[in-house]
């Protein structure tokens, strides 16, 4: 199972329930990408980061240029 890399949210499990309270087991995923990212040490790795750390700017992106 994948988890972010910057929060460590990873799938989680739950039940559905329905009008007349049956209920069902289900899984809560996050909406997980596997992005390019510029560490702290200022290598390049590749890893799975949450679509909401993305959107926070929690990590740097690295965008590949033509002249690699």
């Amino acid at each position: 199972m994948a988890k972010c890399y910057v929060c460590g949210k990873k799938t989680v499990f739950g039940k559905s329930v329905t009008f007349s309270a049956e209920r069902n087991s289900r899984t809560f995923k996050p909406n997980l990408q596997r992005v390019r990212i510029r560490l702290e040490d200022g290598s390049v790795r590749r890893v799975y980061v949450c679509t909401k750390c993305l959107k926070a700017g929690k990590v740097v992106k690295v965008v590949r240029t033509g002249q690699d």
